[in-house]
């Protein structure tokens, strides 16, 4: 008898020891890999509608957390510029920076505004003003740093904005910054401090007429609020100026003829000039330093904006009382998702 082993000599005349030197093969390691079956088709198709379920369910979640990832760190980008304008104050007797200086009459983009301010605390995004007052023209100079939101893509929208500037101007209204943030024009008008009828609070405006001596209108200090901790200093926009005010909760994007308006990056009919980043929330910090995401809505009953104790404000129902207000941004999905 024969050793069944791989290496038997088998003569080629005898098939019957042929016939046992293949039984044996079978039974090697090698011969039953050869034996081993292959995935039918079926098999095939069943783990691939496995696996396009499994993306299917997944994918969302993925969409979803990286959505949540960009809010935080909108969220964190609020709380920043919120600690560089306190920084800013206490160098200066806790007195907020300008909300923007110039002459009415120049070019927007030759305006100083409270990002320049604070540039030197963020270090991080932004340029300084070129020599002679002139624009950054074109979109190589983005560097939008904590200045850019992550949450939306018109941070560098065109900003050519009814000044005659040019057309070939992007980002917020100096063209040094992106559009993203701006500050609270109504805080401090609760306490009395300001300028109630030019809506000018405790930041303060150096706006005048190029032919005028310059003059200050609002301003005070932060001490002078009374709930600091509760009253927004700045928040997401689609404006290209550095301020923003409550009633613009409802004012929309688009006109009836489906044009932008009121500042806004987009012609959307669904979006206001401040910005949501999802699910009706807006980033805001606070006088106090810290920064948190809340509903839009709340911005207003809370009395968030500072405004509407102040006389001529303190009528809910009536504009521009904050139920006014409500009543208006239910219009929009921005605030009704």
């Amino acid at each position: 008898m024969i050793a069944c082993t791989e290496h038997a000599y088998i003569p080629q005349k005898d098939i019957e020891l042929i016939r046992r030197r293949i039984e044996c093969y079978g039974n090697t390691k090698e011969g039953k890999a050869m034996n081993r079956k292959a995935f039918t088709l079926i098999e095939l198709l069943v783990v691939i509608a496995i696996i396009a379920i499994l993306a299917a369910i997944l994918f969302p979640v993925f969409a979803q957390a990286k959505a949540a990832a960009k809010r935080t760190a909108d969220l964190s980008n609020t709380k920043n510029l919120g600690l560089a304008m306190i920084m800013y104050g206490g160098d200066y007797d806790d007195n907020p920076a300008p909300m923007m200086q110039g002459a009415w009459d120049w070019p927007r983009h030759q305006y100083i505004i409270w990002k320049d301010c604070i540039l030197p605390y963020v270090k991080n995004g932004g340029k300084t003003p070129l020599a002679g007052g002139a624009a950054y023209a074109g979109t190589t100079n983005e560097n939008g740093g904590i200045f850019e939101s992550p949450t939306w893509s018109g941070s560098w929208a065109n900003a050519s904005v009814d000044d005659g500037d040019g057309s070939n101007l992007f980002g917020d209204a100096t063209t040094r910054f992106p559009r993203s943030y701006s500050l609270n024009q109504d805080a401090g008008l609760n306490e009395g401090v300001g300028s109630l009828n030019n809506q000018a609070g405790v930041i303060p405006w150096v706006a005048y007429w190029s032919w005028e001596t310059p003059y200050v209108t609002g301003g005070g200090s932060y001490t002078t609020l009374n709930n600091p901790a509760n009253t927004i200093l700045l928040t997401g926009t689609e404006d290209p100026y550095p301020n923003v005010n409550a009633p613009m909760m409802c004012y929309g994007c688009a006109n009836g003829s489906g044009q932008a308006q009121n500042g806004c990056a987009e012609a959307n009919p669904q979006l206001t000039a401040i910005r949501s980043v999802g699910n009706a929330l807006v980033d805001i910090a606070y006088f106090d330093g810290h920064a948190k995401m809340v509903n839009g809505y709340q911005t207003l009953s809370k009395d968030m904006w500072d405004v509407f104790q102040a006389p001529g404000w303190n009528t809910p129902a009536q504009w521009p009382g904050y139920v006014q207000i409500e009543e208006y941004m239910k219009g929009y999905k921005e605030w009704n998702p």
